[in-house]
């Protein structure tokens, strides 16, 4: 029986109302032999093309092998479609973007979608690979999406294959190879506006997530990103590179009820190797002040949470759970910030001073409040400096509740009750 359209989905059908009284249209597009037999347009480039600002662009599943830059308002989503044929009743919704990558318009970057210089994008149950690519350094930037001078939203989307084919060629802090990369050269005043919704991000090089903005203090902030409820998933130290779910780096983000899963030390030795090569849940470098992080579950990370260089943010709620090589959370240069509600445990192992929360003291961490933080299984619960105050901690099977960092600047308590204290890590200096 030939393939039949049971059902367009209801969101569609009211977006259709909607564009109709505002004068925005709905383009359709769809393959030969896909469920969409009415479809306007055969490729997604083609809608694009022919869209004019705030259409919308409903895309039947299939394969599409292109590569978009998108430089005016517009919504790009897949849709739900019930079909009836030979082999029964079903539905689908996989709309999957996978091209060969190449440099378009000459830009210094690669991605399967581009939004450039624009404003009230939306990207919609979308799945985008970018595993057909040949970068093999630092340069052109690789990522699935990227937000430059724009501002929008990605949502229920699927995200991945953002790796070198040689991670050795761009390693470090900063790599290459992202989910979603967000920035801005400066051309544009701003502020923008990106919000990462509900989305899996996963078999990305260097980081699920980066936000580039233009520093802490600045106001307003140029860049902003809303991060909530998305899956992320990396490798970790396997990667051959820093590895790190969401990155926000001199922006200022609400990172709140995200799942961010990373990796294990595995075969390599946790000082130095596993040190150098590790990943980090969530990131926070040189952010702006406001910057929530709240109910996010991390685990199988190096550092669970990773701060340096930050002031007037909030970390609170959030689950931080096998924890080898460095900390549930590591703070270098915090204040006047809250840290509250977080449940820490397996910071493991006990031999490499894994505690639930480490301030480096001489870093500037000041004016901070570590409250009502639950840490069962390390070697301690928080390890504070005097100018923060730590209150309300719950600590099960920590073989220090808590201690003041400032007093032990060249070695730590011993492993174990009686045993001689051993010397202070070499891998506690400044990483960021």
């Amino acid at each position: 029986m030939k393939n039949m359209i049971e059902r367009i989905p209801t969101a569609l059908l009211s977006i259709v109302t909607v564009c109709t009284a505002s004068q925005a249209a709905v383009l359709t597009v769809g393959q030969p032999n896909t469920p969409c037999p009415s479809a306007q347009y055969t490729t997604i480039g083609a809608a694009v093309a022919a869209a004019s600002s705030g259409d919308t662009i409903a895309i039947c599943p299939a394969l599409y092998p292109e590569q978009l830059i998108i430089t005016q308002p517009l919504t790009l989503m897949g849709l739900d479609v019930a079909i009836t044929s030979k082999e029964g009743k079903y539905g689908i919704n996989r709309v999957l973007i996978q091209p060969t990558l190449t440099d378009l318009q000459n830009l210094p970057y690669e991605s399967v979608i581009t939004v450039m210089n624009t404003s009230r994008v939306t990207i919609q149950n979308l799945a985008i690979d970018a595993s057909l690519n040949t970068v093999s350094g630092c340069s052109p930037t690789l990522s699935d999406v990227h937000f430059f001078n724009s501002s929008g939203k990605v949502v229920s989307s699927a995200l991945s294959g953002a790796e070198l084919p040689d991670v050795s060629t761009c390693s470090g802090l900063f790599g290459n190879g992202f989910g979603v990369l967000v920035d801005s050269d400066g051309s544009l005043a701003g502020p923008f506006n990106v919000s990462v919704l509900e989305s899996s991000i996963h078999d990305y090089e260097q980081d699920g997530i980066y936000v580039v903005g233009p520093g802490a203090g600045v106001s307003p902030a140029i860049v902003n990103v809303t991060i909530a409820g998305n899956s992320i998933s990396g490798i970790g130290p396997a990667s051959g590179t820093l590895q790190f779910g969401v990155f926000l780096n001199g922006a200022v983000g609400q990172i709140t009820g995200n799942r961010i899963s990373e990796g294990l030390c595995g075969s390599l030795t946790i000082s130095p190797d596993c040190v150098n090569l590790r990943s980090e849940g969530v990131t926070l470098r040189s952010v702006g002040a406001g910057t929530v992080v709240d109910g996010n579950i991390i685990n199988d990370v190096q550092s669970g949470i990773f701060i340096n260089g930050v002031t007037q943010a909030k970390i609170t709620n959030n689950v931080i759970g096998n924890v080898e090589g460095l900390d549930g959370m590591d703070i270098e240069g915090l204040t006047d910030s809250l840290i509250e509600g977080n449940v820490i445990f397996n910071a493991l192992p006990v031999s490499n001073e894994s505690c639930g929360i480490w301030e480096d003291s001489g870093t500037g961490d000041s004016g901070n409040t570590i409250s009502n933080t639950t840490v069962n299984d390390a070697y301690c619960g928080v390890e504070y400096v005097s100018a923060d105050h730590v209150t309300s901690g719950t600590y099960f099977n920590t073989l220090y509740t808590t201690f003041n960092g400032d007093l032990n600047p060249n070695a730590l308590p011993p492993i174990e009750p009686g045993q001689s204290a051993p010397a202070s890590a070499a891998f506690r200096s400044s990483h960021h």
